[in-house]
């Protein structure tokens, strides 16, 4: 089969960056024509059963411009997409819509009531006053913190907190600290904390950098430094996809300090039963807006920093002063405490706990039934799986599909899975369900991912190669038919299909190995394309494309039904 390079069957359009999304949309490729358009180009000896049926098969692919928006981490889909945008991105993201409207309500207020909003407030105005004693107030009493902890609210993010612990619990650098490193930010935090003291460390990292479990209640006990003025731990991995559940009850009585930036608020605390020392967590996740960062600390550690410590580091300093001995994030404070609010009216950390499990679980069933399809790097088995960053690949990092997914998903307003990011994320992405994704809004993900297999994928044999892609796998095993009679068929399995050939001037795309010029195949000759064009060979090859009029080679009959109307309602 051999396409002239004349024919008018592709829509391409060249792409710059100061492109409207109306422009941008169409910078992925699409057949303008069906497979019936080049019937007077085709040249082959085929049945006229079998001319019938591929002049009948659409164009099997969709090209990805490497330079479209959606592959570099646009947020803003295409003008096409009405109603919300739904965000699923590591951080910021959305808070909730009651949360919006209420931070609207009181922050910005309508010239005739004659007031200003939190981020108009000076500090230390009683007005402000009231403001960050409410969210105090409702933090304490929605994490049901106990009376021995003081509640601060700090600037400078996780990052900060990474050298304000030590600095405030070692008061020199030659005393030591124990730290758990599972994954990303324990491992940032354990190379700021060495500035400031001498830390032990307890890894779960495998030799190739990756981490897909954590240490064992017991190892921990047996490893930890007993002379460490603290244990510390991330609660949860963004990067990851690692989450502590329930925070762990030690032998040891050294004080916990838990990261907890990314699941705070999304669980019950234990704060006597774990020994929690100090627990920190940044507001941009699940509390609030990037500026402020909640930091609970035990009174007993006070008083105890080194004597080089910043001030705006100092928890004694900074708690001392009533919160406010520099000018803290008004409007941030205030935000902190709407969301607070949200929460406890929701029915508190059982109801939050019970919500975030439900969305993790729709996320991660239909991965754990996408027969290799999807695929996540914390085993099923596995007690540490996040409920707050789910991280899949697309037919184990198939790079044309992996794109394909995220243009399809921006073209739909599904953004943030995959973003910038100074982290190696290989062929992970990532679903990030923090309070700002609705139950409803992570069933139309699910809903997506659920399509996009159904068009792309296949069941797999039963045994896998490993020196084959998840694809080239499930294209081994599909079965072939249609013999140009109608009647019989006769099955055989399709190899994987051949790398693409380049020449001088054009690119060549070559059939499976064991599809013959025969009237029977499907495709009997390569196809010629433009110079310069590349091809996804992938992106449209399903079981219907090599099943022949009988049918044979439906996709998986464990998929979730994808419901078209509650998806449009969704994004209206």
């Amino acid at each position: 089969m051999t396409m002239s390079r004349l024919s008018p069957i592709f829509d391409v359009d060249d792409c710059s960056p100061g492109q409207t999304p109306e422009q941008q949309e169409r910078m992925v490729i699409t057949p303008t024509h069906s497979m019936a358009s080049l019937s007077g180009s085709l040249t082959s000896s085929a049945s006229s059963a079998h001319a019938s049926y591929v002049a009948s098969m659409p164009l099997p692919f969709r090209y990805v411009d490497p330079s479209h928006p959606a592959l570099h981490g646009s947020l803003t889909p295409p003008a096409s997409v009405t109603g919300k945008v739904l965000n699923f991105s590591p951080e910021p993201t959305n808070l909730p819509p009651a949360v919006e409207a209420e931070v609207q309500r009181r922050a910005f207020p309508q010239p005739h009531e004659l007031r200003l909003g939190s981020m108009a407030q000076s500090h230390r105005s009683p007005e402000f006053g009231a403001v960050l004693e409410n969210a105090l107030r409702v933090t304490r009493e929605v994490m049901r913190v106990p009376p021995e902890y003081e509640i601060l609210f700090a600037q400078g993010g996780g990052h900060g907190q990474f050298a304000a612990v030590p600095m405030n619990l070692c008061s020199h650098p030659g005393e030591e600290a124990t730290y758990v490193v599972n994954g990303t930010w324990s491992k940032r935090a354990v190379e700021e904390a060495s500035k400031y003291c001498t830390p032990t460390v307890i890894s779960a990292l495998n030799d190739d950098g990756s981490c897909t479990t954590l240490p064992s209640v017991d190892r921990i006990d047996a490893e930890i430094n007993p002379r460490s003025k603290f244990l510390y731990v991330c609660s949860n991995e963004t990067v990851n996809g690692l989450e502590l559940h329930d925070l762990p009850r030690l032998a040891s009585r050294v004080p916990l300090v838990v990261d907890a930036s990314s699941d705070f608020t999304s669980k019950p605390i234990a704060w006597r039963r774990a020994n929690v020392g100090i627990l920190f967590a940044c507001a941009s996740k699940n509390i609030g807006h990037p500026g402020v960062t909640a930091v609970i600390i035990r009174r007993d550690l006070l008083n105890r920093a080194n004597p080089m410590t910043p001030g705006i580091l100092n928890y004694t300093t900074n708690l001392s002063a009533g919160n406010v001995w520099n000018t803290i994030p008004t409007f941030n404070v205030d935000v902190v405490g709407v969301m607070m609010e949200w929460l406890r009216d929701a029915g508190g950390m059982a109801a939050a706990e019970a919500v975030s499990t439900a969305k993790a679980k729709l996320i991660y069933d239909l991965i754990d039934n996408s027969n290799g399809f999807f695929g996540t790097p914390v085993d099923r088995s596995s007690p540490y799986r996040s409920r707050m960053n789910v991280p899949f690949c697309v037919d184990d990092g198939n790079e044309e599909l992996t794109n394909l997914f995220l243009v399809e998903a921006w073209e739909r307003g599904i953004v943030g899975l995959k973003t910038v990011t100074p982290f190696k994320s290989g062929k992970y992405l990532r679903a990030s369900l923090y309070h700002g994704v609705s139950y409803d809004e992570a069933r139309v993900l699910a809903g997506y991912m659920s399509e996009f297999m159904a068009k792309h994928a296949v069941r797999l044999p039963a045994a896998r190669g490993p020196a084959t892609s998840a694809l080239s796998r499930r294209l081994a095993s599909m079965v072939m038919s249609g013999n140009g009679g109608g009647g019989n068929s006769a099955a055989t399995h399709v190899a994987p299909a051949a790398p693409a050939q380049v020449a001088d001037d054009s690119s060549v795309i070559t059939p499976p190995a064991s599809l013959s010029s025969s009237p029977d195949s499907v495709a009997d000759s390569t196809m010629t394309l433009p110079k310069n064009f590349k091809m996804n060979r992938y992106a449209r090859l399903t079981a219907d494309m090599f099943a022949g009029p009988s049918g044979v080679g439906s996709p998986p009959g464990e998929l979730l039904e994808y419901d078209h109307e509650f998806e449009a309602a969704m994004i209206r």
